[in-house]
This record gives C-alpha cells, structure tokens and sequence, in this order.
C-alpha cells in the first residue's frame, strides 16, 4: 500500500461473510467525512463507496448500512451523551461489486479481503475509472495507410453514451457501453408514469445530438401503442440534418398532416399461415387445417388439382343440399370459378322443382363434373404468399370446407363457423383497411425497404415510427408479429451477415409478448422469442419497454442484457424481476419501490456496476404528460370544448371509407 493510501485509511475489516463484510471506523469520524489533498470525501453514506487495497488491485464495494455499537450506558446530561457518542465504535455494512486495477473496473469479485485489512475513502481518479469518463471515444478509420499521412480523415466515434448523473455522485455521467447496449437485448421498465418512454426518448435524443460523425447507420424502428414519440422525436432533423424520423400511422391522415406523416399499409399476402391463424383465431384441430388449404386456394395451384376440388365440390353440393336456390347459385358459383375445360352445362337446372327436365339430363351433368374428380391426386395446397384479393381467401374458405365435406366430414361447417364469422368480421371492419384493402402489386423487398430506412439503395432514415395508438391488440399483435418476422427473414438473408443493425422498441410490450395462457393461437408471435434468441446473430436487437414484467414472455425476457427499471410497486413484478436477474443483489432490488420520478437503476453488460441515476430530460418530452387534474377540473361555467375536433374528423372519414366500401360491394 502506498504513503498516499496509508493517508487515506477510514477504517478496518472485522467481519467478512459469503456476500458482504463488516467495517469498524476509526474513531474521531464525527460527521463521517474526511479531508483530503483535493476534497472533502464523505464516506457513509448509502449506495456511496469504498475501497480495500488486496495485492496489486483495489476491491471496489457498496455502502449498505451504517451503525454504531450500543453502549447501553446511562447518560446524566445530553452533552455527555453527544461526547460519549463521538467515541463510540461506527460500522460499515458494505457489499463487495468489483475490482479497480490498472486502471480497468471490472464487475465482480472472486477473492475476499482478510480480516483487519485496511478500508480506504475512494478518490475522484478511481470514480473516473469507475464511471468510464475516461473513455467515451475512438478513433474510426478505414484506412490505416493514411492515418500515417498528414491528410488523415480520421473521425471519432463514440463509445459511449451519457444517459444521466449518478444520484451518489451528482458530478458524474452514468454512460452506456454503446455496443453492449444497443449491441444486445434491453429492457426498460417501471410502473405507469414512471419516466419509460422519457428515458428512451432522451437517450436518442442524446444518440443523436453528435453532429461530427452521426449515427446515421441505426435503424428504430418504434411500434408506438400510445402515440408518444413522433412529438419526442420531431426535432431531431432540425438539431442534426444527417438524421431523418419518418412517420406512419394506421389512422386515415388528416389533409393538415398529410405529407408528415405516411399510412400505413400491410398487404395481407404478406402473412404466413401462422399469422393467419393468429388474425383469425384459427383453433389447431379443425379450424388451422381448412385455413391452410384455403391458403393454398389462393395462390396458382395445378390445374388438374384445382378442377378435382371444384367438382368434388359442386357434386357435394348437388347430392346433399336441400335448398334448390342455394344450390343453383353455389353450383354456379363454383362452375365460374373452376372455368372447366370442356364448360359444364347446368343452365337446365330448375331451382323452381330442383330438378332437371329429365334423367338423361341429370346424367349427363354428373358424367361431365365426375370426369375432373381424381381419386388417386395428391392434393397439397401451397401457401406461397402470393399476391390475392381479401374476398378471394372467403371463397376459398367455402371451398375448403365443401372439398372436406365431400370426403364425409359432415360436422366441418360447424366447427369452422367461428372461423367464417371471424374472416367476415375483419373483412367488413374499417379499422382493418390498412390490411384487407386491395393494394397495388407492391414488392415485399421494396416495402420492407422504407422500414428499414432505405430508399434508391442508400440509408436515409434512422428513425421509424409506427403509431398504433387507435388500434387495439389483435392489430397490435398483427402489425408488430408481420413485420418483425419479415424484417428478421431480410437480415438473415443478407449478403454479409450482421452488418446491418436494427433496434426494434417494442411499447407495452406486455399487449404482444405476454405470457397469457387466454390467446387463442400464440404460434405468430413467438417470433420476438425467436429474435430473443437468435437475433444477436443477424443484427436485430429488441428494447422492450412495460410496466408489467410479470405479464412478459419469460423467453424474451431472460434474454436481455441490460436493464434500466423505474419505480416499480407491484410485489409480483418485484419478484419475476428476481428470478430473472439472480445476479443483483438483494440490497439492489429493494430500491425499486422507492425509486423518485425521472430516476432509475441500471444494471447489465452495458455499464460497469448497477447504478441508480437522474435521467436526462427529454426536450420535447413524448406525449405522455400526466393529468393536471385540479387544473382540468376548477374552469368557468360552460367552458369550451375542442378536444374531440380531431376524433370527429377521423369519425367521418371512416364513415366515407366505409361508404366507398358498400358501393364498391354493389
């Protein structure tokens, strides 16, 4: 130990257990400080630290409790008591975090102090280390020839990301290792009002303020439920012109708007039977097997096999329906379809009688759809997401269900009513435009391109915002499931693997990625487990961001690196996030319900030792303001009203959708 840290001593270990050690002060520390060459260092405070010299390193530790020894002396007078109290013996509860050595700080200890080992106040040079102040960036260079050429290009990146200050050490930055960050799962949580999207909001903002060399390779992409970040983020292209923040929303546009912000389109051949089944509420038995032979009726399938289904239909429909009405349209119907070579005669039909004139004639039409039935095709329907009509796949349904009706499944229709009344639904419902509207071809690389922020082959967006405000968690789960997987196809696909990173932020998450037993089909969104798992690989990494962790995929939970959590409250949520992260300490967890506003706990990869820190503050803040309430309710008598102006025209211009619709129909 050297002279300077011999000058330093505060004190000395007495007790040392599996998980924490107890300190014994020196005596004459009356206010638990002491003076220094450069400062003044208090020493006892909770959540502060100190250091203990151990062969060539420093083990870096955590203030938990401080006390003194109990006397149990009677005292005649106050001040003798203030004396004796000066002299009697102080202790340190403290918790061992890491170790400082040549000039690194690395989380965790793996060797114990001895017993009467000296206990040191820590420094501002070692906080510096600790804290990575030292480090924020690097030199990035293409071409190491020319960084020996007097004309070098060289640039700074950062390294690091400042996101607040310490709340022990108000003078210092807490900073993100930017690769360990964004380089891997995250999570964001805290009860409602927290400061969750405060935080992210403020630390892109952050990201983003660095004009020199900007970040102008990231890919957000925000599926925004609550319609928060198109305000926290609309000035960003003004403070840097590098950055560009493109906008879509489900919502019909407003002409005020129009041109701010993009509609959202989803072309329905663009979902796989998984998806399918999840929008409709497919069961796995019954329900799952019609969808996907339906599917598969949508796209180009042989001609041959397409003739066999369409007569074996049309000879179910002719044998077993009692209505002649019925009959004659749905046998019409079908022939229209099937477009047989040779054309099948059936104009002879009398719906009147339900019959034809006479037996030659019946004959003659069974002979010609019996001729297109093959008892020995194999039929396998493949879904190829093919471009195809939203009221084709309802016809196609029908269709399905006659083909297996024909092959004595009499009980099919009924178990599939739930099924037709579902596809009806969202066929027939405005709010489900953005999917079942018959679109122009659109290619499904170009479409994922301006998600991904690219136009004419060059990166030109590095914020994508989604806003899914009005939609409830059916479309929720629809949107986020559809694109997720699509995007994470493309980068598994790439060229040259991993070079392209995108950071999905996933708001309230707990509406899409919960562990609900209720949903009815959960096969779609398990691709954010799949991404969880395997995203790493590809460049695809998720930010989620709940006030309901306990609601959470466990899967995609316990994938995650890093962890910044804001109040939370609820005792089942402050369990799960125990048994998610063993490695934090008790002592740690048992902030979280007293955590201030705008303040949280960092832990992971991504910093060196959890932190409780103030958060940046967002400017402009995401709409997410909370409500003034004596200043909403003490207003004059009869005050105007035009909050629900924006909500009537959005009202009306789904009416006129929906009109346009019924016309369309007739």
């Amino acid at each position: 130990m050297t002279k300077e840290d011999k000058q330093r001593v505060i004190g000395k270990v007495v007790a040392i257990n599996s998980n924490r050690f107890s300190v014994e002060l020196l005596s004459g520390f009356e206010n638990f400080n002491v003076s220094g060459f450069d400062d003044i260092h208090y020493f006892a405070q909770l959540n502060s630290y100190v250091i203990v010299p151990y062969q060539n390193y420093y083990l870096v530790s955590e203030v938990s409790e401080v006390r003194e020894k109990d006397l149990n002396v009677p005292f005649s007078n106050p001040k003798e008591q203030i004396l004796s109290k000066i002299q009697t013996g102080k202790f340190l509860e403290v918790i061992p975090i890491g170790t400082i050595n040549n000039e690194n700080f690395d989380f965790g200890v793996s060797v114990y102090p001895t017993l009467y080992s000296d206990v040191l106040y820590i420094k501002e040079a070692e906080l510096d280390i600790i804290f990575k102040t030292n480090k924020t960036v690097e030199i990035s260079c293409q071409n190491t020839e020319e960084c020996q050429k007097d004309n070098c290009q060289c640039k700074n990146r950062q390294i690091s990301l400042p996101i607040g200050r310490a709340s022990i050490f108000p003078d210092y930055d807490v900073k993100i290792d930017i690769d360990k960050f964004f380089g891997s799962h995250s999570a964001v949580l805290g009860n409602t009002g927290s400061g969750k999207s405060c935080t992210i909001a403020s630390m892109l903002q952050t990201l983003y303020k660095y004009t020199d060399y900007s970040a102008t390779g990231s890919t957000f992409i925000f599926f925004d439920v609550n319609g928060e970040y198109q305000q926290a983020f609309s000035k960003l292209s003004e403070n840097n012109s590098d950055i560009e923040v493109k906008n879509f929303t489900i919502d019909d546009i407003p002409e005020t708007i129009n041109g701010q912000v993009e509609k959202f389109v989803l072309p329905h051949w663009f979902l796989n039977i998984d998806e399918w089944a999840l929008l409709l509420q497919a069961s796995e038995r019954t329900q799952l097997p019609i969808l996907r032979n339906a599917l598969g009726f949508t796209q180009s399938p042989s001609q041959e096999a397409l003739q066999h289904i369409y007569a074996c239909s049309i000879m179910y429909v002719f044998e077993h329906w009692e209505s002649p009405v019925a009959k004659r349209q749905r046998i019409i119907s079908l022939l229209e379809s099937s477009k047989f070579n040779p054309a099948i005669d059936f104009s002879k039909f009398d719906a009147k009688f339900g019959n034809f004139p006479n037996q030659n004639e019946e004959d003659k039409f069974k002979n010609a759809v019996r001729n297109f039935i093959k008892e020995d095709i194999a039929i396998d329907p493949m879904y190829n997401a093919e471009k195809f009509h939203f009221e084709d796949l309802g016809k196609a349904l029908e269709t399905a269900i006659l083909y297996e009706e024909y092959h004595g499944n009499k009980q099919i229709r009924d178990y599939c009513s739930s099924l037709l009344t579902r596809y009806k639904s969202v066929q027939n419902r405005p709010d489900f435009r953005f999917l079942t509207q018959n679109i122009v071809t659109v290619n499904q690389s170009d479409y994922l391109m301006q998600f991904l922020g690219i136009s004419e082959c060059k990166k030109k967006s590095q914020i994508i915002i989604i806003d899914l405000n009005s939609a409830n968690d059916e479309m929720i789960e629809a949107v986020s499931c559809v694109l997720s997987r699509m995007i994470f196809e493309k980068l598994r696909a790439a060229k040259d693997r991993n070079k392209f990173p995108v950071n999905l932020v996933l708001e309230e998450a707990h509406r899409y990625i919960s562990t609900d037993s209720g949903r009815v089909f959960g096969d779609a969104n398990r691709i954010f487990e799949r991404i969880a798992k395997e995203g790493r690989k590809y460049g695809m990494f998720l930010l989620i961001s709940s006030q309901r962790p306990s609601e959470l995929s466990r899967t995609v939970l316990s994938q995650c690196s890093n962890f910044i959590v804001h109040r939370i409250q609820n005792p089942e949520d402050l369990s799960h996030i125990r048994q998610i992260t063993p490695h934090i300490s008790e002592t740690i967890l048992k902030r979280l319900p007293s955590i201030p506003t705008q303040h949280a706990l960092i832990f992971g990869h991504a910093v060196n030792l959890p932190t409780t820190f103030k958060v940046n503050t967002a400017d402009p803040k995401p709409k997410s303001d909370n409500n003034e309430i004596s200043k909403n309710w003490f207003r004059e008598k009869e005050f105007a009203i035009n909050v629900f102006a924006e909500i009537r025209v959005n009202k009306n211009l789904n009416r006129a959708a929906k009109e346009e619709d019924n016309n369309d129909n007739l």
